[in-house]
């Protein structure tokens, strides 16, 4: 549903397939599928320009507005992970505090959409596969590698989980893309240095500004 429902979005204003899964990072073959099955149901409407076929939605399907509003709430994800993974680690009851990129989105409010969060011992493990489980669950891909996400933003997420024993942290105020304040977790410069002793260069390749020992 979820993977459709981008590829609807992508589709709104008029797409090629090979558009579609370059910037989706969802797989042509995917795509071609989907594109096929929604064609035949009417959802998309295909046109040919010479040798390149231009896919377009149907507007005046019944399901597109709600497949467009589904669309959306993902590409609101993709900006914005931090806010998805709180929800995560507050239902789960996950011990988190944000890190290193994180850290600075919230301290310096800039807009980034990494995700680098120091997770409690106790509960590392679970958090990882709960994490990758949910992104997943909304065609989402993951990486432990921020070198994979350069110029595919819109496709996959850098997101690493640095084990600590103890977390402390400073509450911040956010505000969602739909206007709702949550509270966010930062880590405390102690915090934060032990959780970054695991990292890799890669993992600093995005936090020219703080200096680890």
């Amino acid at each position: 549903m979820f993977r459709d429902a981008r590829i609807i979005d992508m589709a709104k204003e008029g797409n090629t397939m090979s558009g579609i899964a370059q910037q989706t990072g969802i797989p042509f073959s995917t795509v071609r599928r989907a594109v096929y099955e929604f064609e035949n149901i009417g959802i998309i409407k295909s046109t040919k320009i010479g040798k390149t076929v231009i896919v377009r939605i149907n507007k005046n399907h019944p399901v597109v507005d709600s497949m467009i509003t589904t669309a959306r709430w993902i590409n609101t994800v993709m900006w914005d992970p931090n806010t998805f993974i709180v929800d995560i680690c507050e239902k789960n009851k996950i011990d988190y505090a944000f890190v290193g990129t994180s850290k600075i989105k919230y301290i310096k409010n800039e807009s980034r959409n990494m995700v680098q969060i120091a997770i409690s011992k106790n509960d590392y493990n679970r958090a990882k596969k709960i994490i990758q489980d949910m992104f997943k669950g909304i065609g989402i891909k993951t990486t432990e590698d921020p070198r994979e996400t350069i110029g595919n933003a819109m496709s996959i997420i850098y997101i690493k989980c640095f084990p600590v024993d103890d977390i402390k942290f400073t509450e911040y105020e956010n505000k969602t893309h739909s206007n709702e304040i949550i509270r966010i977790k930062v880590a405390d410069e102690d915090t934060e240095r032990k959780a970054m002793q695991n990292s890799s260069k890669e993992d600093k390749m995005f936090i020219p500004s703080l200096v680890y020992p």
